[in-house]
């Protein structure tokens, strides 16, 4: 089985009385760890790079099936020469392991959220600590069995394990107690399943929409995308005692809602249980056809920057969105910066920020004091879900 040992490194400058100076945080050993079966040959590799698939590509990169391009971008994502000696040595000092099991052609892009979010928490926290990724390719019972093996007979206990319901699903039936387990990408809900060993960190999106119902009336209109989440929330307006007068779906081919809004739309609460750009798409036809629901209701996943400008200020006036991500630990959040990541626009680093923070504090390193303060109540993190606006520049707080 190959082992890459790369090191993160991180200079970034404090600025102090007008004097720069570079930071004293030592950098963290990390490692990526292929626990998918076979040989990558030059095909097999090319394709992961064209998929985007980066972890798994410095997993399974074996220099006698690259050619010169891949050789090359191996390099630079950080895998060949000087970084490989000085993580060694420093790998030997290290005392703190967390595991991160990443199937990466199942949650795509969530792959560098997470990590960054890790880094983020560790680096700032000063934690001399080795993070080592175990890719498994996909959820298959094969698959996450051998990465479970391989992070048993690495003794380690803490794990980050970003996955879907059936990933979840799985290890909360297969995983030893001894194995302490974060899973930021879902809500305990989604689940059902911990045996104590695992801890969820997804938005709790029942306690989202039972806020929004608030703001809203009694005349209730649906838009959903079709998906899974889009399904969970319809369900969760319904069963929290929604009267619903209308239920659409906007799947992904249609670029407009031409006809399907119409004056019986006035005076409702209009829940947009949609991603952002089928969010934009609604609301602007509901301006366009001059429609005045008396709310426009969203959960976190529209909780962006990139709203205030898909969709115009008058058009969003009556707004309203959920969000559960509150107070950043400063440090963490100029840590994240640094990698491209703003926490608090997203939820699943934020979320593995705060699982990071409980485990490790509570059952690593008991004298590290925790620095978020979400509390975890039985297998899940408690978050305090507040209801926003949007200003022409930005969000606020709805008193």
């Amino acid at each position: 089985m190959k082992k890459i040992l790369i090191l993160l490194f991180l200079v970034f400058a404090v600025v102090d009385a007008k004097v720069q100076r570079l930071s004293s945080i030592p950098p963290a050993g990390v490692e990526f760890i292929d626990v998918e079966p076979g040989i990558c040959d030059k095909a097999c590799l090319q394709n992961l790079v064209n998929n985007k698939l980066e972890f798994s590509f410095l997993a399974r990169y074996d220099a006698k099936y690259a050619d010169g391009n891949l050789t090359n971008l191996y390099a630079r994502l950080g895998g060949g020469g000087n970084a490989l000696l000085l993580a060694q040595t420093i790998a030997q000092n290290q005392k703190d392991k967390v595991a991160v099991l990443i199937p990466e052609n199942v949650i795509g892009g969530y792959s560098h959220v997470v990590s960054d979010a890790i880094f983020s928490y560790v680096i700032s926290q000063n934690i001399n600590a080795e993070v080592k990724f175990y890719l498994s390719g996909d959820e298959s019972p094969s698959a996450l069995r051998s990465a479970l093996r391989q992070i048993k007979n690495d003794k380690i206990s803490l794990v980050v394990a970003p996955l879907t319901v059936n990933g979840a699903k799985f290890i909360a039936q297969n995983s030893e107690l001894e194995m302490l387990f974060f899973v930021p990408t879902l809500n305990y809900d989604m689940v059902g399943i911990s045996r104590g060993n695992i801890f969820f960190g997804g938005i709790d999106y029942k306690d989202q929409i039972a806020k929004l119902l608030d703001v809203a009336n009694s005349k209730i209109a649906l838009f959903s995308d079709g998906s899974g989440l889009g399904n969970t929330l319809n369900f969760y307006v319904e069963s929290l005692g929604g009267e619903i007068f209308a239920k659409n779906v906007i799947n992904n081919a249609q670029t407009t809602i031409l006809g399907m809004v119409d004056d019986s739309y006035n005076d409702s609460a209009v829940f947009l249980n949609l991603p952002l750009n089928k969010t934009a798409l609604v609301t602007n036809q509901i301006a366009l056809d001059k429609i005045t629901p008396t709310a426009l209701l969203s959960t976190q996943i529209n909780y962006a920057p990139k709203l205030l400008t898909s969709i115009k200020f008058n058009d969003r006036k009556n707004l309203f969105i959920a969000n559960s991500i509150t107070n950043i630990p400063k440090d963490v959040a100029n840590t994240a910066a640094i990698f491209g990541l703003d926490m608090s626009y997203n939820w699943v680093a934020y979320s593995t920020a705060i699982g990071l923070d409980y485990l490790y504090s509570t059952f690593k390193n008991p004298e590290h004091e925790r620095i978020f303060s979400e509390r975890v109540v039985g297998s899940s993190i408690i978050y305090n879900t507040k209801i926003y606006k949007t200003t022409q520049y930005g969000f606020i707080e709805v008193q």
